[in-house]
């Protein structure tokens, strides 16, 4: 970690910090970012209401309750970065014919991901649901984990009526009844299972998906604001680290911004990703699986080479998981 960016992470909510200017950046004529802040998911959102600045850069933060209102805004350039699935990057990989690049990603948060059944149902395993209506998006990450349940289970889609909806039409769904599997991700998914005590029968882990949250940028702003950009990667990484370090004060600076409870935040991020991870070789091999699989199952439309898609030039900004900074 920099001194400036440690300087910045202990700087008070809405003040900037002055000091340790970082490589290529001048404080006295600040780069301005403008970042995309998820409600869904991730740790934008802990930047945010922590509001981290780092010397050289002005960042803007803009929260969008609505996922797809902020893809629409990132998608017309009005955000530099943003935070999306592994799934969304690709797709938007492909969409923008190779601008949207990602620029950092996190390690696995298959813990954070999950199927859902109602606290008095009889269902204990996903062979158990066949027959039932299992609730999630064929265009997410979850679709090639339900294929992969399927074939564990030794069955076949046809044995189960898949429904997609989203949102709180989603939730509405499951807590009526409507629905007897329901798969989401956190804190949503901390939060209904707080909310109603349903139980969690299975997760990414079972599911063999890594969901993974990768931050974008766009071509153009990358060449533009490359050392902005990596500074945001090193605060981004050092946030993380305060965060596992500090998950009550998280809690209590998240919940209120993104209106879930402090023990849903709490939970999301005890099971979720403990850092940045370094895109390598051994990297490019495991996604390039996972997009070939995306790819096969009908997620992706077309294919998408990891190498093209994940840059690795942002790797000196990312910590070693589970280091405090030095």
């Amino acid at each position: 970690m920099t001194a400036a960016t440690w300087v910045a992470l202990l700087a008070p909510a809405g003040a900037q910090s002055a000091s340790g200017a970082v490589a290529g950046l001048d404080p006295a004529a600040p780069v301005t970012l403008t970042v995309g802040v998820p409600r869904n998911f991730g740790y934008l959102s802990t930047l945010w209401a922590r509001n981290v600045q780092v010397p050289g850069v002005t960042i803007e933060y803009k929260y969008f309750p609505n996922f797809i209102d902020m893809l629409t805004a990132f998608n017309a350039r009005q955000l530099d970065i943003t935070e999306i699935g592994d799934v969304g990057a690709a797709q938007s990989f492909a969409a923008s014919k190779g601008s949207v690049r990602v620029i950092a990603v996190t390690q696995p948060n298959a813990e954070n991901t999950g199927l859902l059944v109602a606290k008095d149902s009889p269902y204990k395993s996903f062979a158990d649901l066949k027959g039932k209506q299992l609730l999630f998006l064929k265009s997410t990450n979850t679709y090639l984990g339900v294929k992969n349940q399927i074939a564990d289970a030794k069955l076949k889609e046809e044995d189960f009526k898949i429904v997609e909806l989203a949102g709180p039409s989603a939730v509405k769904a499951f807590q009526t009844g409507q629905i007897e599997g329901y798969y989401t991700i956190d804190p949503n998914m901390a939060d209904v299972i707080e909310k109603t005590g349903a139980r969690l029968i299975a997760t990414g882990v079972d599911m063999r998906i890594e969901n993974l949250y990768p931050y974008v940028s766009h071509q153009k702003v990358i060449e533009e604001k490359k050392a902005a950009l990596q500074a945001f990667v090193q605060a981004l990484s050092d946030t993380i680290a305060w965060a596992q370090a500090n998950p009550d004060e998280q809690a209590r600076l998240v919940a209120p911004k993104i209106q879930f409870a402090e023990s849903a935040i709490r939970a999301t991020f005890q099971r979720g990703a403990k850092g940045l991870q370094k895109i390598d070789d051994g990297f490019y091999e495991r996604q390039q699986r996972n997009l070939d699989a995306l790819l096969a199952a009908g997620v992706l439309k077309q294919a998408v080479s990891a190498r093209d898609l994940y840059l690795n030039s942002f790797n000196s900004s990312v910590s070693p998981a589970g280091e405090e900074a030095k």
